[in-house]
């Protein structure tokens, strides 16, 4: 039962975040992303952890598919927490139809991001922000398949597992001991916050509500593959919501880390001149 220690942990963090992002300092906003940097980042070194934590991540789901079989003649859905145990349906009539209809929101949330270099603005650092998101995106993997969090130290059973209108050896399958926590709804909103807080970045002239609405709609998507997943009786709503904080935390953080090392260690360099009453004169302006 540890593992819901992770829920009261986690909603203060994801509101801590939301909020600091609604209500950023407004030094944090004073700046023109048109001729400034938003974000500190190094490519090729970002780049490359993010590839190393991706391979990681693979190495760690070869563990996590390898757990083998169990029995489910112990198995009983009263034993299952109250807060989860209403998910469990009576039947599977359902199940198919929700997994598939949960790829609707999967796989769109991943790309999402890629969609911001529609902007001019955020086009000229294409190079910075896939490397970030591809940072974000390892990051997520490795505190699902490597992490304490993830299913390689918590075998928790699938809600399938419970339903007797399915064979046994489908219940007891190895892939049924994934429940926690839910690696299709973090991925999911680590794409979509990472869009809202970088178009978010991108836009300091935002007001607080205009932010709130875009992190807003940022929860939309995980949240309804999280439904779906529930649904199609892949995880139960708490696995969910570990899956959408953990998501959610890594997607806004990631972008703030480098935006706060880039405001705390900015330069910019002006230079201008003028002519009027028969003297001309130059300055010069280093901030730093």
């Amino acid at each position: 039962m540890n593992r819901f220690y992770f829920l009261p942990i986690l909603s203060f963090l994801f509101s801590g975040a939301t909020n600091a992002q609604i209500t950023e300092p407004r030094d944090f906003r004073d700046y023109d992303p048109k001729t400034e940097k938003v974000y500190a980042v190094k490519p090729l070194l970002e780049g490359g952890l993010g590839i190393a934590g991706l391979a990681t991540t693979t190495y760690f789901f070869q563990e996590i598919n390898d757990k083998g079989s169990f029995s489910v003649d112990d198995l009983n859905r009263n034993d299952v927490p109250g807060f989860d145990r209403w998910a469990l349906p009576d039947n599977s009539d359902k199940v198919d139809r929700a997994k598939k209809d949960s790829d609707f929101g999967f796989y769109p949330s991943i790309a999402l991001p890629f969609t911001l270099f529609f902007s001019k603005n955020i086009r000229k650092d294409w190079l910075d922000i896939s490397a970030m998101y591809l940072e974000a995106q390892a990051i997520n993997g490795l505190l699902y398949a490597a992490s304490p969090l993830g299913p390689n130290f918590n075998d928790r059973r699938r809600p399938q597992a419970y339903l007797t209108d399915i064979s046994d050896d489908a219940r007891g399958d190895e892939g049924n001991l994934n429940s926690f926590f839910s690696g299709h709804v973090s991925t999911a909103a680590t794409g979509t916050f990472f869009f809202a807080k970088v178009l978010s970045d991108y836009n300091p002239q935002w007001t607080g509500r205009q932010r709130a609405l875009i992190f807003g709609a940022a929860s939309l998507p995980p949240l309804f593959v999280a439904v779906k997943r529930v649904q199609g009786l892949r995880h139960f709503p708490s696995d969910t919501v570990i899956g959408f904080g953990v998501g959610a935390l890594v997607g806004i953080l990631t972008p703030q880390i480098h935006k706060r090392w880039q405001r705390k260690h900015r330069s910019q360099l002006s230079i201008g001149g003028g002519y009027g009453a028969g003297a001309g004169g130059m300055g010069v302006s280093l901030i730093f």
